[in-house]
């Protein structure tokens, strides 16, 4: 029984240490382009700070709408008063007691420039004067007034240009997210062909390792039995030494170009995204497809993001340029308003002559009546006019009309020197691909060549025909040329990636300077 439950414990052991082992080795992820590039569309931290940009714009569109929005105002005013007997008229002291009501709307209305308010208020008076008619006394007016522009701010005023301004730039907004959604895209193909080509190199600079540790044995051999000079075995040796550390600086290279993709697909402050192996799956393309320049500028002219955004400018310009010019009308405007009174409370009874003897309270008007008097339009007074302000002589809104009229044609010149520049990117990129594609062929030839002659001095060496000197120089030829080739590969592969990229944004170089 003892003996079980030390083998049930030490089983337990090993199990817990193994998953231990397992939890902290580092773990892989084998992953193809596409997937790196969404898995850097859903966890770049630079993305999401960008996207956040529209949704800051919305709040400014909602900002600048909001000034036509109603606003309601109210109060209530209490006023004691009390006054010293100071005329004949008034041979005692007067205290009035005045509490006063008011509620209003305003707005100003989106279209044509129109303002108006309405406003609504309520006095209650209680006096010991007795020059009043009413004791209590109560008041109630009705104002309504309308103001519209005839000639200026009629077609667009201050606050419409910041609204039709912030939804332009919430429009410009989502092209700088285009982009940075582009850039990040091409970033991650990018860094993903170079893990590919870093381990490419590494798997080229262990061959040649492993050829000139051949050419170490075979030396060796020679010098043992007395074939060959030490020389030659210094020599070989001397070459491996030379590939370890090529293949060190390969095998570092591959740990950069790992964290280079890492800070792209993962959210970096998490530690443990550092410590995962990436293992990239996917095959470069090499492939020489026919590229259709003129298609490929058709599709830059609609879909860039810098000449949409371009567009947007303009929009924004012209925006400004008729704001500007209407603001050299002159300012005529429609004013009307509008207004009821009621009268109420408890009436004061006299006798005799002016001002009388008070004798009690009277009739007594309440205040749903006085409200009844405001819509029975008991007492209305009306006002309509016409004002009409125009500066004389130069004024400051003719110059800012000069500038919007330079600027809208500085916009134009912009977009047009963007489109150029535009095309002739999209061209390079295009010719780069031509020539990188006929880079591999002749590369590949290279490569091929120079295995063929380092197995011909392999053999002419092993027959004596040959040196230790010439087949060090023929792997060393091989080495070169297989770097030369995946060079070639990797430029193909990046200038696909450029190429794709330019039909849809500028350069990251150009974007980060506007």
């Amino acid at each position: 029984m003892r003996r079980t439950i030390l083998l049930t414990t030490l089983a337990t052991g090993l199990a817990a240490s193994a998953a231990a082992q397992t939890a902290t080795a580092p773990a892989t992820l084998r992953l193809t382009v596409d997937a790196a590039v969404a898995m850097a569309l859903e966890h770049n931290v630079d993305l999401g700070a960008d996207r956040l940009d529209p949704q800051i714009s919305d709040t400014r569109v909602a900002a600048a709408a909001g000034a036509f929005r109603p606003s309601v105002n109210s109060s209530v005013n209490s006023n004691n008063q009390l006054l010293p007997p100071t005329s004949l008229l008034f041979p005692v002291a007067t205290q009035t007691d005045v509490v006063t009501t008011n509620a209003g709307v305003a707005q100003k209305l989106p279209w044509f420039g129109t303002s108006y308010s309405v406003g609504w208020t309520t006095t209650h008076t209680d006096s010991n004067s007795f020059l009043n008619s009413y004791n209590p006394l109560v008041q109630s007016g009705l104002a309504l007034s309308v103001s519209q522009p005839l000639i200026r701010d009629l077609k667009i005023d201050q606050n419409r240009q910041q609204l039709v301004t912030s939804r332009t730039n919430r429009d410009i907004a989502d092209t700088r997210l285009r982009e940075s959604l582009v850039h990040t895209t091409a970033n991650v193909k990018a860094a993903y062909w170079n893990l590919v080509s870093a381990v490419a190199t590494v798997d080229a600079r262990r061959s040649a390792l492993d050829l000139a540790e051949e050419l170490v044995r075979v030396n060796k051999a020679k010098v043992d039995v007395g074939t060959s000079p030490p020389l030659d075995l210094v020599s070989a040796q001397a070459e491996v030494a030379a590939d370890q550390e090529q293949l060190i600086i390969a095998e570092t290279s591959v740990k950069q170009s790992e964290d280079r993709l890492r800070v792209l697909i993962f959210d970096g402050t998490v530690r443990e995204n550092w410590n995962v192996t990436i293992e990239a799956v996917d095959s470069p393309p090499i492939a020489t497809p026919s590229i259709d320049v003129e298609a490929a500028v058709t599709n830059t002219i609609a879909q860039r993001s810098d000449l949409a955004r371009g567009r947007k400018d303009i929009d924004n310009s012209q925006t400004a340029l008729q704001y500007a010019d209407n603001q050299r009308l002159p300012d005529v405007r429609l004013n009307a308003s509008y207004q009821a009174s009621g009268l109420g409370g408890t009436q004061v009874l006299r006798t005799g002559g002016f001002p009388g003897t008070i004798v009690g309270p009277g009739a007594v008007t309440d205040f749903g009546n006085v409200i009844g008097q405001l819509f029975a339009h008991d007492y209305p007074t009306w006002a309509v006019g016409v004002s009409v302000n125009y500066p004389l002589g130069e004024s400051a809104d003719r110059a800012t009309f000069a500038r919007a009229r330079l600027e809208r044609s500085q916009a134009d010149e912009r977009l047009k020197s963007t489109e150029s520049k535009a095309i002739q990117q999209v061209r390079d990129a295009a010719w780069k691909i031509e020539m990188n594609a006929k880079r591999i062929e002749t590369t590949r030839a290279a490569r091929s060549l120079a295995e063929q002659r380092l197995d011909a001095e392999r053999k002419r060496f092993e027959v004596g025909m040959s040196t230790s000197f010439l087949v060090i120089q023929a792997q060393r030829d091989l080495a070169q040329a297989k770097n030369n080739e995946l060079g070639a590969v990797l430029a193909y592969d990046l200038s696909l990636v450029d190429f794709e990229a330019l039909q849809q944004a500028p350069p990251a170089a150009a974007a980060g300077g506007r």
